[in-house]
């Protein structure tokens, strides 16, 4: 079968192939060219430049019917702009270098029908694979580096299968994978990714069918996913999140099938996690993970399966959940930020049940007073059948509102909470009856009102105290006695207590009602 095969020959003229159809494989091992090669335009049966040096490689718009291969070789850069590679494409330990401050591997809209398979590359100068299609990628163990594009510019992307680029090194520039569409699973597992003016991994809009996995990851520059979609999980276990600006994780409008896990050690040494109006079918994990003393996480208006905060190593100095939906929080008081946002905080279960005395604690944390909370938290109670809990809730609720009223809202406020527990306490008015029974009588018996006509009744100190206490009461004895001298002020003071009484009973009981026809 024809072929042209040379092994560590040297080239010291150009190799000169653009437009032209080459229908034999052209194998290059080992070689030395002291020219680039120019293969633009060409159509031709396999390429292989294994371990070969060269200066440069210009294939825009080449059509090759096999593999093309450049593992092992060193080269300048290679631009492959265009060009349509029906087999797989091998860069496994190449080295690529750009001699000005363009891409060492330059393959915008490059369609690869098999993988571009690319470990342990060392590209001085980044690769550009803007628009590129391929069944796979894989860029693993190796490192890239650029001083002012992404080192990794995939945006467009569309991979059928996997994308790898787990223990991969990058050294300015990041990773950019916006609008990116990734058929199966993405791995970024040990990985370490710097960029010092930008985002190390940007993926706004990227496509997962399958999972996300960057355990280990070091990022610094943070990790962009605003309206990314995850048909799995997102798993970043162990890993460090640095960010440039505000936010080490960035995620609004994210949408996550299964869990989102930051646990086993995950550290936030700078930035903020920010996911409003995500969506996570599953578990959003922050235990066992440590957070700066500044860091934040925003769960505005997202909706979690299951948020897991029951211990962290650090906790976050704000966790904003207002207007969140969450099916169930499993937290710990030990685990609670100073700062916890509850306003329109929608959830079905907490875990582990506390005591309301502890959940209000909880809500405490707010910045300001919310209502919506303590009515959630008072609703869940009821719902598990604990109604001294409940009550305990709405009675702190009354509480934290008669603190921003007005003077005299609040003078009222600690009369019905002393008397009547804002009514979650009926069984305290019928206490102060009894003293306040008790210590009229005990005034009128040691000092007996003047009968009002000879032939009436006689004198019986704790009707008579009820009678003048309970305005709704007529047992004869107040019309039957006149109190004298300072006795009449008690009796008067009484009357004015008993009518106070009997106004805040009647308040607490209307409200009860109006709660329980609700």
């Amino acid at each position: 079968m024809p072929r042209l095969h040379l092994i560590g020959a040297t080239i010291t003229g150009s190799l000169q192939l653009s437009h032209a159809t080459v229908e034999i494989p052209m194998a290059f091992v080992n070689c030395r060219f002291d020219n680039a090669i120019d293969l633009t335009d060409a159509s031709l049966r396999t390429v292989d430049l294994t371990g070969s040096s060269l200066s440069g490689l210009s294939a825009d718009r080449i059509k090759v019917e096999g593999d093309l291969t450049l593992s092992r070789t060193v080269s300048g850069a290679v631009s492959l702009f265009r060009s349509d590679i029906a087999g797989d494409m091998w860069l496994n330990d190449a080295e690529l270098f750009s001699e000005d401050s363009g891409y060492a591997l330059r393959a915008p809209q490059l369609r690869v029908g098999g993988g571009l398979y690319a470990r342990a590359i060392n590209a001085a100068g980044g690769i550009n694979l803007w628009g590129a299609q391929a069944f796979t990628l894989e860029v693993t163990k190796g490192c890239l580096s650029s001083t002012d594009h992404a080192a990794l510019r995939c945006d467009g992307l569309h991979i059928a299968q996997d994308l790898r680029c787990a223990e991969l090194s990058v050294d300015g520039g990041g990773i950019s994978l916006f609008g990116a569409t990734i058929g199966g699973q993405c791995w970024f597992n040990k990985a370490s990714v710097r960029n010092h003016t930008g985002w190390a991994i940007s993926a706004p809009s990227v496509r997962v069918g399958g999972g996300v996995y960057a355990n280990g990851i070091s990022a610094l520059g943070g990790v962009n996913l605003f309206a990314a979609t995850v048909g799995e999980s997102i798993e970043l276990s162990g890993c460090t999140l640095t960010s440039h600006g505000d936010q080490a994780l960035r995620a609004p409008g994210m949408h996550v099938e299964a869990n989102l896990t930051f646990n086993d050690g995950a550290t936030i040494t700078s930035g903020s996690i920010a996911l409003p109006r995500a969506q996570i079918g599953g578990t959003l994990r922050l235990s066992d993970s440590t957070f700066a003393d500044t860091s934040t996480i925003d769960l505005q208006h997202a909706t979690v399966g299951l948020l897991d905060m029951r211990s962290t190593t650090t906790q976050p100095s704000v966790c904003d959940l207002r207007a969140a939906t969450i099916g169930r929080i499993d937290d710990s008081p030990n685990a609670w930020p100073p700062r916890i946002e509850l306003d329109g905080l929608t959830y079905q279960d907490l875990r582990p049940l506390l005591p309301a005395t502890q959940r209000l604690a909880w809500l405490d944390r707010s910045s300001e007073y919310n209502p919506h909370a303590y009515e959630r938290l008072a609703a869940y109670y009821r719902q598990l059948g604990h109604d001294d809990d409940a009550q305990t809730v709405q009675l702190a609720r009354h509480r934290k509102r008669r603190s921003s009223a007005q003077l005299s809202a609040r003078l009222w406020g600690y009369f019905e909470d002393l008397t009547v527990g804002y009514s979650y306490r009926p069984g305290r008015a019928l206490g102060w009856l009894f003293a306040l029974t008790a210590l009229v009588a005990i005034v009128f018996a040691a000092v007996p009102p003047q009968p009002v006509r000879a032939n009436g009744p006689t004198f019986q100190p704790v009707a008579f105290a009820l009678d003048v206490i309970l305005p709704i009461l007529d047992l004869g004895q107040e019309k039957a006695f006149t109190p004298s001298g300072n006795t009449a002020w008690v009796a008067w003071a009484s009357a004015i207590a008993g009518w106070l009484l009997a106004t805040t009973v009647i308040a607490g009981l209307t409200r009860r009602l109006s709660r329980s026809g609700h």
